[in-house]
């Protein structure tokens, strides 16, 4: 879990909590009101966190789908695997890696979008040197677009 979803969550049932002990002071219509209040953000807040999740997972799934059938038709018959950022929010645009299986020392960073797509950047796996200190050093990458 993020530390910022740990932080909205912990938000909420603060509030939540706050707004349970200033009904317990209050009238009896008002205090069912605010009570009210509460149950909906809590409830609304448990349907938005555990939606949020599976949303974001086809969101990323059909961005490797996207990616894979692009890679499919730049590099026909190589072959490629294909990780997420671990990124859990919901956005239009994904940031996917690439390590193909001929290459395994380099990484490559795609930008999908609804209508495009775009190879970022590269670097290197295990050292973590970027493009420029990768072709310095003589490692000339196959899969640049």
């Amino acid at each position: 879990m993020q530390p910022t979803t740990i932080i909205e969550i912990s938000f909420i049932l603060v509030v939540t909590a706050l707004l349970s002990v200033v009904a317990l002071v209050l009238r009896k219509p008002l205090k069912i009101l605010i009570l009210i209040a509460a149950g909906f953000i809590l409830i609304g807040s448990i349907i938005f966190y555990s939606t949020r999740l599976i949303i974001v997972e086809n969101q990323t799934n059909e961005a490797i789908q996207q990616l894979d059938t692009h890679l499919t038709n730049t590099f026909n018959g190589e072959s490629w695997e294909i990780f997420d950022t671990d990124d859990y929010e919901i956005k239009k645009i994904k940031f996917l890696h690439v390590i193909f299986n001929n290459e395994p020392m380099i990484v490559y960073e795609y930008k999908v979008t609804e209508s495009a797509i775009k190879q970022l950047s590269f670097w290197g796996k295990e050292t973590g040197d970027n493009a420029e200190v990768l072709l310095e050093n003589g490692i000339d990458p196959q899969h640049i677009e």
